[in-house]
C-alpha cells in the first residue's frame, strides 16, 4: 500500500519511482488498516521529504522480510512491533528516533472477576461455548497467583500476533510446565468484546490501550510486560547525514503535526539495546 507525502504515487511511474527514497510502515496489528497507515504515512513521509530533501514516499507494507527482498529504495521504516525493529537493527539498520512513550506500551494480561468472590478471577465454563473449543473447560474461581497452573486457563490473542507470543512467554515465565489452552481471533477489539459484552472468561492477551478500557469496567489487569516503543530506523546505506537530519526534525518543532497524528507528546533518540534485549528475553 504505497503512498507520497501528497498523493499516492502512478503506477506508470514504477520507474521513476525505484530512484525516489522510501518510508516502510510496519502499523502491527493495525497493519491492514488502511486509513490509519495513510493518516501515519503522509505526515511522516512529508517530514522525512523536508528534512532529507529528497522526494519520499510510503509503502504501508513493510516488514523485515520485504526490507530483504526488496528494490533496496527503503530508506527509512517507522515500526511499531518491537521485535520487527530488532531484527533490523541486528541486520545493520541504524536507530534514528524512538516515540516517547505515554502510554505504557506491552503486552497485558487481564481477566474478568469472580462474581461475590474479591480477589479472585473467573474461567472457563458455557461463556467458552463462543470460542468453538473442542474440550470442555469447567468453570472455576481462582485467586490470581493460582490462574497460572489452572487447567482452566484459556488464553484469548490475536493469531500468530507478537501479543500472542508474548503473552505464551510471560506464562511460561509462571509455569514452564504447562501452557494454557489457545484460543484465538482477528482483532484485539474481539479479545476485549467478547469479554465485556459475552463475559467470556478468558485470559485475555492485548496491549494497554484495550486492556484499560476492560479494567476501566471491572476487569482485572494480572500482569504487564512493558515492550520498547514504535521506532524510526534508516537503513544500512542511508548517508550518516540524512540519518542526522530525520533524527532533528523528529526531536524538533517539525514534527509536531505527526507528534499529533501518532498521538505522542514527542521523540527521543532512545537505544538499540532496549530492542535487542526484548528479542533475547521473547527467543530465551
Amino acid at each position: 500500500m504505497p503512498g507520497s507525502a501528497s498523493a499516492a504515487p502512478n503506477a506508470a511511474n514504477k520507474a521513476a519511482l525505484a530512484a525516489e527514497a522510501v518510508l516502510g510502515i510496519n502499523n502491527g496489528l493495525l497493519y491492514g488498516n488502511q486509513m490509519e497507515v495513510q493518516s501515519i504515512g503522509a505526515p511522516f513521509a512529508e517530514l522525512l521529504g523536508k528534512a532529507t530533501g529528497q522526494k519520499m514516499i510510503w509503502d504501508g507494507s513493510f516488514d523485515a522480510k520485504s526490507a530483504q527482498t526488496g528494490s533496496g529504495s527503503f530508506q527509512f521504516a517507522f515500526i511499531k512491533p518491537p521485535n520487527q525493529t530488532a531484527l533490523l537493527l541486528a541486520k545493520g539498520w541504524k536507530l534514528v528516533a524512538v516515540a516517547k512513550d505515554s502510554i505504557g506500551f506491552g503486552t497485558d494480561l487481564v481477566a474478568l472477576p469472580c462474581p461475590g468472590k474479591p480477589g479472585e478471577i473467573a474461567l472457563g465454563g458455557q461463556s467458552l461455548a463462543v470460542l468453538g473449543l473442542t474440550k470442555q473447560v469447567p468453570a472455576t474461581c481462582v485467586p490470581i497467583a493460582q490462574v497460572w497452573t489452572s487447567p482452566s486457563a484459556v488464553m484469548l490473542s490475536v493469531e500468530n500476533s507478537l501479543v500472542e507470543h508474548v503473552g505464551k512467554k510471560m506464562w511460561k515465565e509462571h509455569n514452564a510446565h504447562a501452557a494454557p489452552i489457545q484460543a484465538q481471533v482477528k482483532s484485539q477489539d474481539a479479545v476485549v468484546g467478547l469479554m465485556e459484552q459475552m463475559h467470556t472468561a478468558v485470559i485475555g492477551a492485548v496491549t494497554p490501550v484495550f486492556s484499560k478500557q476492560l479494567t476501566a469496567r471491572g476487569g482485572v489487569l494480572l500482569q504487564h510486560q512493558p515492550m520498547p516503543f514504535w521506532a524510526l530506523i534508516a537503513a544500512p546505506n542511508t548517508p550518516a547525514e540524512q540519518i542526522d537530519a530525520a533524527r532533528a526534525a523528529l526531536l524538533g518543532a517539525s514534527a509536531e503535526r505527526l507528534n499529533r497524528t501518532l498521538k505522542i507528546t514527542g521523540w527521543e533518540v532512545g537505544s538499540p539495546k532496549a530492542y535487542a534485549d526484548f528479542l533475547k528475553w521473547l527467543k530465551s
